[in-house]
């Protein structure tokens, strides 16, 4: 059953310049199939800042904030809409229609792969999508390997009401995962402790306990989902059921470690795109 968008008349009604505002959207390069990167919880589009530049050399990439992360405009931020990720989906078509893209690509990044794929179900303006670090379900289950326990997410999100700073120190070395480059680990742990504390446990809230496995076969596109070697946050075998159940989905492993392939191998990334991008469209 196609969803309802729920849009948000009553704040822009048919201002596009509003909703682009309101996302803080950004825009490099020129060139066609336009690119638009998707960011996770915790971050904001500044996360891109290494591999977009490499991306918009051929072709345009937009790039735009979550509601609650970044500069969006957090007078618009709904804690109802956003309690679950289909208002982040309804947020990205309605970018989409305000910038009337079409044969869209998405890239999204970690629970930006699951916001992607509902975008996916909502609007024929999306031709692809490149999965980062996604994963259906966090938690785990019968028969399946999220990653996570119930348990270990309410420590998690007890720890960011209670420490957030501590917790952005203590989660930026892990889930980056490359100790060899404690730039890196400083610039995430700084972009984790600028984002508001409460929309980001919110968010994380709605990310981890979402389960988007019933709609992987929904999903008529082809898709790369793009798995680093190690991921604290998503093991491999989570990757392969998102790969194995989406109709167009394939798995390529990248030769890096971590959850933010994007600061740790953009050149890899990169790469991997451009391949994606040149192969024929069925």
């Amino acid at each position: 059953m196609p969803h309802t968008i729920v849009r948000r008349a009553e704040a822009f009604g048919d201002d596009r310049a509003a909703i682009l505002n309101a996302h803080a959207v950004h825009e490099l390069g020129a060139g066609a199939p336009p690119l638009v990167l998707l960011h996770g919880f915790g971050s904001d589009q500044s996360i891109w800042s290494r591999l977009a530049p490499q991306l918009s050399a051929q072709r345009r990439v937009i790039l735009y904030d979550h509601m609650g992360s970044g500069r969006s405009d957090l007078g618009h931020y709904d804690a109802a809409r956003y309690a679950t990720l289909d208002g982040y989906a309804d947020d990205l078509v309605e970018v989409l229609d305000a910038l009337d893209l079409r044969d869209v690509t998405l890239v999204g990044h970690s629970v930006s792969g699951m916001i992607s794929l509902l975008g996916a179900l909502r609007t024929d303006r999306i031709a692809r999508l490149v999965m980062i670090g996604a994963s259906p379900r966090y938690l785990n289950d019968t028969g399946y390997e999220g990653g996570f326990e119930p348990a270990d997410v309410a420590d998690f999100l007890g720890m960011m009401e209670l420490d957030f700073q501590g917790w952005a120190r203590t989660l930026a070395p892990r889930v980056l995962d490359h100790p060899d480059r404690p730039d890196l680990v400083e610039e995430l742990s700084f972009s984790f402790c600028r984002s508001d504390a409460e929309i980001t446990r919110r968010f994380a809230q709605a990310t981890f306990l979402s389960d988007q496995r019933t709609v992987l076969g929904a999903c008529p596109l082809p898709v790369l989902v793009l798995q680093s070697e190690s991921d604290a946050i998503v093991p491999l075998s989570a990757a392969q059921v998102l790969a194995g159940q989406l109709p167009g989905g394939r798995l390529e492993m990248l030769k890096t470690r971590g959850h933010y392939p994007q600061l740790a191998a953009p050149h890899l990334l990169a790469a991997a795109i451009e391949r994606f991008l040149a192969e024929p469209q069925a």
